[in-house]
């Protein structure tokens, strides 16, 4: 999906483009739309050790149930998968390590 021409220049929140957000949401519900904020949230929040930020983010549910954005690991699973679909995120996942998915935004 692509951010339409009309909607380009519309700014909310600091550097959040509206239709950003409601692009995830109409992909995978609200769920996707948590996501997407999760995500920017922690984009911008340097490693402790190393002071770098990074585009992957880790999507671990403890973290995302102490500050809030409480979702169902199944839920998120399906949203997940809903986004890469959509070609609006990408993902990279251990199969059956039991690991958190790491997560980069496609279109921010």
């Amino acid at each position: 999906m692509k951010i339409p021409p009309h909607a380009k220049n519309l700014f909310v929140l600091g550097s959040i483009n509206p239709v950003v957000p409601a692009m995830y949401n109409e992909v995978a519900g609200k769920a996707g739309m948590l996501i997407y904020f999760w995500v920017r949230w922690k984009m911008h929040i340097p490693d402790y050790i190393t002071k770098a930020k990074s585009d992957w983010v880790k999507l671990d549910n403890v973290s995302m149930h102490r500050h809030k954005y409480k979702m169902d690991p199944k839920t998120k699973s399906k949203a997940l998968r809903k986004l890469v679909e959509a070609g609006l995120i990408e993902m990279e996942l251990i199969e059956k390590s039991g690991k958190a998915p790491q997560v980069k935004l496609l279109v921010k």
